[in-house]
């Protein structure tokens, strides 16, 4: 997926795999080492009051939104997850990977929120390996 900000993708239209839309992204959450977008949160309901995390894996820009790789039943049943001060913990972390069926392997994550705490350094690992570890939200 082409992003140059992940804070671009905050209001998109969001659309499952066969086309159908979902909702509108709330917040995007981004790898703290590469700094690049990992999961957003999908609004949707009545007045946009659910907010979901749906990852970007196999996601791809369109005219009008972004298509996700997910169905929306998948997104509906997903767990309810509150990260706190922006960040997931790494059981949720776990929690959705294991929803979603995406491999989770010992690679950390952070989440980037525009959260005004400094996110702690982690120690370089190799970032082609998805994580059951932390995401911050992007500023």
């Amino acid at each position: 997926m082409d992003v140059e900000r992940a804070q671009d993708l905050i209001g998109s239209a969001v659309f499952d795999r066969s086309g159908s839309r979902i909702g509108r992204v709330g917040n995007v959450y981004v790898h703290d080492t590469t700094h690049q977008p990992e999961w957003v949160t999908v609004r949707s309901g009545f007045l946009g009051m659910r907010e979901t995390f749906v990852p970007l894996t196999g996601a791809s820009n369109r005219d009008d939104g972004i298509n996700v790789d997910v169905t929306k039943d998948l997104v509906r049943g997903a767990p309810r997850v509150e990260a706190e001060h922006g960040h997931l913990s790494d059981e949720e972390g776990r929690d959705l990977f294991a929803h979603y069926g995406i491999e989770a392997t010992t690679d950390s994550y952070d989440i980037e929120a525009g959260a005004e705490s400094p996110v702690e350094e982690l120690p370089e690992s190799d970032v082609t390996e998805r994580t059951t570890g932390r995401h911050r939200k992007a500023d």
